[in-house]
């Protein structure tokens, strides 16, 4: 325990970039508060605004709260009618929503208003209403008050991609800063050297990322459910990516899968730095060749993935299989991860994405374990 602290200590005696840390955390924690104070909702002829506007579209919620029926649905409609944007001149004032969190709800996932951004008549019919709106209203979705942990996705992937890029920077010297003070060679002579030291060093390692993504993420969660309640948790989830696998079932699952998926990316993230560390013989090509890596499956993705489609490459069966395995492999990665956007991937990658997450976190610790013991 003793060596454990030691190197934890180590590796966390970075004043600078805790004060960065904390910085962090702070902006997320006030753009979280921020998105709560700028609630504007329409109930029963009121305007309410910031948190009076949440409470009180808490409240509304509550009322059609459990199994969503059409007849739910059409007494919104009745009482509060369908949900457009403000009118006036000026983006500011157009991009506003009218009405609440319930008839907005209708209006959003059971018309044609996202397509079209017009004040919808009348609900969505044939092929789209089959498809889509219809899903609703089937008898087994649950209505509930989730824009608190719809707020929240919005900033939970660019808060662990911020929390994967800090901790490059935290575990990129763990191995490489004692090649550039030469102190190797002593402290592999040492009689736990060439074991017990290198293992403590990955340790503490992955128990920073592992205590830092932990409370961080438990602050977000705990601030949204402070400003916006834990009911919503009991919904179900009305992402359209997520919809595609709906054996997830409510917000609170798939919130728990967010958060396991970000927890992964953290691990695999801090995985790969170890092993850049333990080849690179200073921090700075450390840092940047961990920077690189972790961007570089993003550049593959929005950048050469489409040129193949554009080319053709999926009219071949050799290209439509070199694409499968890029994309997969893509989002395999830590940038990726926790993006909400990975459950839009079709059902019969996931059995491959945590087989490759695994099997890359188990060969960086190795590797990284034996490129530093191995050290000449």
């Amino acid at each position: 325990m003793r060596l454990f602290q030691m190197e934890f200590y180590k590796i966390t005696a970075r004043p600078l970039m805790n004060l960065a840390l904390l910085g962090m955390i702070g902006f997320f924690l006030l753009v979280l508060y921020q998105e709560a104070g700028g609630t504007r909702a329409e109930i029963d002829g009121t305007v309410y605004q910031g948190l009076e506007a949440v409470r009180q579209e808490r409240e509304l919620a509550k009322e059609y709260e459990g199994v969503f029926t059409m007849e739910k649905a059409r007494d919104i409609i009745e009482r509060f009618g369908f949900s457009g944007y403000i009118g006036g001149e000026g983006i500011e004032v157009i991009n506003i929503r009218e009405g609440n969190f319930c008839s907005q709800f209708v209006t959003d996932k059971m018309t044609d208003f996202m397509q079209t951004e017009q004040r919808p008549s009348d609900f969505s019919k044939g092929e789209a209403w089959e498809n889509y709106g219809k899903y609703f209203v089937d008898g087994e979705f649950r209505f509930g008050y989730t824009r608190g942990w719809e707020k929240l996705q919005d900033i939970w992937y660019i808060a662990v991609t911020f929390l994967n890029l800090w901790l490059i920077l935290m575990a990129a010297p763990v191995f490489s800063e004692e090649y550039s003070r030469n102190a190797t060679e002593v402290l592999l002579t040492t009689n736990q050297g060439k074991s017990r030291d290198i293992r403590r060093k990955m340790e503490a390692a992955l128990a920073l990322g592992i205590m830092v993504y932990v409370l961080t993420m438990l602050l977000l969660f705990g601030v949204t459910a402070a400003i916006y309640g834990w009911d919503g948790l009991k919904a179900g989830v009305t992402s359209s990516a997520f919809m595609l696998h709906t054996d997830y079932g409510s917000m609170g699952n798939f919130m728990g899968i967010l958060f396991l998926a970000g927890l992964a990316s953290v691990l695999l993230n801090v995985g790969i730095t170890l092993f850049l560390s333990s080849k690179c013989k200073r921090p700075v090509t450390a840092v940047t060749a961990g920077m690189l890596l972790f961007l570089l499956p993003y550049g593959v993705d929005r950048v050469l993935f489409p040129m193949l489609s554009g080319m053709g490459a999926a009219n071949y069966f050799w290209g439509w299989i070199l694409m499968d395995v890029m994309r997969i492999s893509c989002y395999s990665m830590p940038v990726f991860l926790p993006h909400p956007g990975i459950f839009t991937v079709p059902v019969r990658w996931l059995m491959y994405i945590p087989a490759i997450v695994s099997a890359t976190l188990g060969i960086c610790v190795w590797r990284g374990y034996q490129n530093y013991k191995n050290y000449e």
